[in-house]
Formats: structure tokens, sequence, C-alpha cells
């Protein structure tokens, strides 16, 4: 019966750690867009995200923005391409988000 809880525990420890380290991936993408989107802004606090949705399969996130100084507004970020389009009116936001958030 002992033989059995080494590679339970080992399957929970791996699992554990895929799943932690993706957490881990999105928090640090997250962080890098909202301050992607303040210096963009000129701001100097992060912007604060709201309603992000994946799209893309994964790869591009659309979402709401608003700065500590009022500003507010929509976005579309590409995490293979770096690329961040600010406004409902960019055309990557238009390509990648119209409609996403009706749905």
């Amino acid at each position: 019966m002992h033989n059995l809880w080494i590679p339970f525990v080992a399957i929970l420890i791996v699992g554990g750690l895929i799943f932690g380290g993706q957490a881990y991936s999105e928090a640090q993408r997250d962080a890098h867009v909202a301050a992607t989107i303040a210096e963009r802004r000129q701001s100097q606090a992060p912007a604060e995200m709201s309603h992000v949705i994946r799209v893309d399969k994964g790869y591009g996130i659309c979402g709401d923005y608003t700065l500590a100084n009022g500003g507010s507004g929509s976005f579309y970020y590409n995490s293979a391409t770096k690329r961040l389009a600010l406004g409902v009116n960019a055309p990557l936001y238009r390509d990648n988000c119209a409609g996403v958030a009706d749905s």
C-alpha cells in the first residue's frame, strides 16, 4: 500500500508545478501589458485591466484599462508578437476583439 503513495504524491507535485507555472506566467503577462499601456499613455502607475478575454487560441487578450489619472479605454495585446493596440478604432482591436465581448 505504501508503494502507491509515492507515485500519487509525485503526480500531485508535478501537476502543481505545471499549473502553478502557467498561472505565474499569465500574471507576468498581465503585469507586462498593464505597464506597457501605462508607458504608451505616459502614466506613472500601471494600468488597471478589467473585462479581460483570451482570444486567438490564447495568444491574444482583449479588455478594458483604467489609468490612475482617470484615462480609460480598450486594448488588444498579442503575446506572440508583443503588439499592443489601444482603442476600439485600432485595426488590431477591430480584427481580434470586435464582437467578442458581446458573445
